[in-house]
């Protein structure tokens, strides 16, 4: 019985070691576990931080391109209509990039779903959203900065848990060039808005 055991276990090593090498092959920065305890911490690593991050930024990257969608028939503010444009552009080819990390994972997409979203921490809620499409002009420019400026706040604090605690590098630079392009953009936002 004890041949079994040990039999049994040394499969579970090589399984656990097998999986965390492949996972963390990925990365640019490939770290071997010397044992299958460093080996579950690498998955979970994975898991906690990288995997977490996509989940939560893509429903995140989607409102902001759903407040990029309302500039239209409601603005003629060029400041605005350009900045909803750049979102548009760069939210979504983000949001196609981290899909297809989740596919590669074989981690679930999250649904398109507006009713979820809104209950996810930092994202407008649904009667801020509705407040913002009843409004045009001048109005409607102040309004859509303002939520527009603290999705964003939203973003760059999702952005440093995962600078802080990611394990893949392509991870950690997507969060990166969003934290310095948000940042700049609530600068810009501020500015605007004084």
């Amino acid at each position: 019985m004890s041949t079994r055991r040990s039999s049994g276990q040394r499969f579970l090593t090589a399984t656990l070691l097998v999986s965390a090498t492949l996972i963390a092959g990925c990365s640019s920065t490939a770290v071997t576990p010397t044992s299958p305890t460093q080996a579950m911490e690498v998955v979970a690593d994975r898991v906690d931080a990288d995997v977490r991050f996509s989940q939560e930024m893509i429903p995140h990257h989607r409102q902001a391109i759903q407040l990029a969608d309302l500039v239209t028939g409601r603005t003629q503010n060029p400041y605005v209509r350009d900045l909803a444009a750049k979102i548009r552009q760069s939210e979504s080819a983000d949001i196609d990039l981290m899909s297809g990390w989740l596919r590669s994972w074989q981690v679930e997409i999250p649904a398109d779903d507006d009713h979820a979203a809104h209950n996810m921490p930092g994202v407008l809620s649904a009667t801020q959203i509705s407040s913002l499409k009843r409004r045009s002009g001048a109005a409607f420019d102040k309004l859509w900065l303002s939520l527009l400026g603290r999705h964003l706040d939203s973003g760059v604090r999702m952005a440093q848990v995962v600078i802080a605690l990611g394990s893949r590098r392509p991870t950690v630079q997507l969060a990166e060039r969003l934290l310095t392009e948000q940042r700049a953009q609530i600068g810009e936002i501020g500015r605007k808005l004084a």
